[in-house]
């Protein structure tokens, strides 16, 4: 694990799926309308009429301690930063070849099209390379936590090293209702590469 490695925290009990988080890290990222979103919102509904309950769920990029994006792609264009864990992808190297995508279990690699994304880059080596959460990176050097935690106006969301999160909720548990294996893919395959260790805590709603 990285030295100081990243973690985000998540209160289910808390949101209340205004989307603001998702909207907020788009304005922060520059990320145009369209297909890609760093961040997203799920919603499962559980029980019958009376007794129903709406379970919310945002993630983005669980920057894993075993990343299986990185360990798929054959060009080498991810990678775990090593002073935070937090893991990158380097739009330029990219090939579109999406092998990313499909070993992700938390469909963290995104991609734009014609309406987003309409000039490329003379940078890139293709189109439309995979995008993703870069944990605010440049928001934690000036001192500042990522734009979806600040944003999020019930405070369901928190982000800290891995030490800070779990001195601060010291109940938090690994998964929660709407929260994917780790350790498959989109398929449900097993993952090759073994638990992709995802660096987020939750408390659930019960």
């Amino acid at each position: 694990m990285a030295d100081k490695q990243y973690a985000f925290y998540f209160d289910q009990t808390r949101c209340m799926g205004c989307n603001a988080c998702v909207v907020a890290c788009k304005d922060w990222n520059d990320v145009k309308p369209g297909q890609a979103r760093w961040r997203r919102l799920t919603s499962e509904v559980a029980g019958t009429f009376p007794s129903v309950e709406v379970f919310n769920l945002v993630l983005s990029c669980n920057h894993c301690v075993n990343p299986a994006c990185t360990a798929s792609c054959p060009v080498g264009a991810i990678y775990k930063r090593e002073e935070d864990g937090i893991v990158i992808v380097d739009r330029d190297k990219c090939q579109d070849i999406r092998a990313c995508a499909v070993a992700c279990p938390f469909d963290a690699p995104q991609f734009g099209d014609e309406v987003s994304e309409p000039v490329s880059k003379a940078s890139w080596a293709v189109e439309h390379p995979m995008q993703k959460c870069t944990f605010c990176w440049d928001r934690w050097e000036e001192g500042k936590k990522p734009a979806c935690v600040t944003s999020c106006p019930n405070r369901a969301l928190d982000a800290g090293t891995v030490s800070e999160i779990r001195a601060k909720y010291p109940n938090a548990v690994r998964t929660v209702q709407g929260f994917p294996e780790s350790d498959r893919d989109q398929n449900g395959n097993t993952l090759e590469s073994g638990d992709t260790l995802p660096n987020i805590y939750f408390k659930p709603k019960s």
